[in-house]
C-alpha cells in the first residue's frame, strides 16, 4: 500500500541521504533542473533550507515501509500567496508504474483536508514527460516564467477538487 508520511526533519543526515537516493536516480530530471547528473548533500541541504523559510512541507512516498519517492509542496507561496508543489518525484525503478498517479491523490487528499483548493507548479521547458503527466492530472499551462535556476518554465494550475483515496 502506498501512504504519504511527513518529512518531520528535511534537514537531517538520515534524511537528506534518502532524498539524495530518491533524487540521483533520475538524472535527466536533475539536468533539467539543476543542470547537472547528481545532486550533492549540499544541494539537496541548501534547496532544502531555501524550501523550508518559505514553509515548505515534506513528505517521503513510502510503498512496503520503503521510501521510492518525495514530495514537497508549499501551502501559501509568499510571492504569489497560492499553493505550490515545488516536487513530486518517483524513484527510477518505480516510475511509469502509476504509482506516480497514485501519490498525486493522496496528495490531493492532503490539501482538501487543509482547505486548499487550487495549486500551482512548473515544468521545466524540456521536460515533456513531467509536462504530461500534469496536463493529464487536469493541470492547466497558465504562463510561462523562469525559475530560481534561470531555467524557462511553464506555470501550471488546477482548481482542486475532493478526491478520496481509500487508504
Amino acid at each position: 500500500m502506498l501512504v504519504l508520511v511527513p518529512v518531520e526533519e528535511p534537514m537531517a543526515n538520515e534524511n537528506v541521504s534518502i532524498q539524495k537516493y530518491i533524487m540521483n536516480s533520475d538524472s535527466f530530471f536533475n539536468q533539467v533542473v539543476r543542470g547537472k547528473n547528481n545532486l550533492t548533500e549540499e544541494d539537496i541541504l541548501k534547496n532544502n533550507k531555501q524550501n523550508l523559510e518559505l514553509g515548505a512541507k515534506y513528505f517521503y512516498i513510502i510503498e512496503d515501509e520503503e521510501p521510492i519517492g518525495l514530495i514537497h509542496y508549499l501551502p501559501n507561496n509568499p510571492f504569489d500567496n497560492h499553493c505550490w508543489i515545488g516536487l513530486l518525484i518517483i524513484h527510477k525503478a518505480h516510475q511509469r508504474t502509476g504509482l506516480g498517479s497514485y501519490a498525486l491523490q493522496l496528495l490531493e487528499n492532503e490539501l482538501d483536508r487543509h482547505h486548499i483548493n487550487k495549486v500551482r507548479l512548473c515544468v521545466q521547458t524540456g521536460n515533456d514527460n513531467g509536462a504530461a503527466f500534469w496536463g493529464k492530472k487536469g493541470f492547466t499551462k497558465i504562463s510561462t516564467s523562469t525559475d530560481s535556476h534561470n531555467n524557462p518554465i511553464d506555470i501550471y494550475e488546477k482548481v482542486q477538487k475532493s478526491v478520496k483515496v481509500n487508504s
